[in-house]
C-alpha cells in the first residue's frame, strides 16, 4: 500500500506546463502587437508633437514688455500658441494667447514672443517663471528674477 503523504504530492504534468507556457507566450505576443500597432497608428499631429522641441534662451523686460526668446531645437517648424508668466505658486500673472501675435519658429531659429505686463504685476527681486506652449502642447519653462 502507498504512503498517504505520497498521494498528496502530485506535480504539474508536462502537458499542463506546456499549455501554460504557450498561453503566456501568446499573451505577451498580443500585448506587443497591440503596443506596436497603437504606436504606428498615431495621428500625424501626435507624430509631429514628438518631433517638436523648444527652449527659452532668455527673457528681457523693458517698458512693461516681457520679451521671451524661443529657440526651436526640434526637427519641425513650430507654431507658438501661448505664453504665460507665472509666480512661484504657478499662478498666472500675465499671459499672451493671441494667435495673431504668435510666431512660427523655424528649425534652429530664435523668435521673440512678447507679453505685456503692468508695473504692479512684476515685483522687483521676485522669482517668476515663463512658460511657452506650442499648438501641439509642447512646453518650455524658464525662471527669471524681475529687475
Amino acid at each position: 500500500m502507498r504512503n498517504p503523504v505520497e498521494l498528496h504530492r502530485k506535480g504539474v504534468s508536462p502537458i499542463i506546463a506546456t499549455v501554460i507556457l504557450v498561453l503566456i507566450a501568446v499573451a505577451a505576443g498580443v500585448m506587443l502587437w497591440l503596443w506596436v500597432s497603437g504606436f504606428a497608428s498615431t495621428t500625424p499631429t501626435e507624430q509631429q508633437a514628438l518631433n517638436e522641441r523648444i527652449r527659452i534662451d532668455a527673457v528681457k523686460i523693458k517698458d512693461n514688455i516681457v520679451t521671451i526668446y524661443v529657440r526651436n531645437i526640434g526637427n519641425v517648424d513650430v507654431k507658438i500658441s501661448a505664453a504665460y508668466i507665472l509666480d512661484t505658486s504657478n499662478i498666472i500673472v500675465a499671459s499672451n494667447t493671441s494667435t495673431t501675435e504668435m510666431p512660427t519658429v523655424s528649425r534652429g531659429a530664435v523668435e521673440e514672443v512678447k507679453v505685456v505686463v503692468s508695473s504692479e504685476q512684476l515685483n522687483p527681486g521676485y522669482v517668476y517663471k515663463v512658460r511657452v506652449v506650442t499648438t501641439n502642447g509642447v512646453e518650455a519653462t524658464y525662471t527669471f528674477v524681475a529687475p
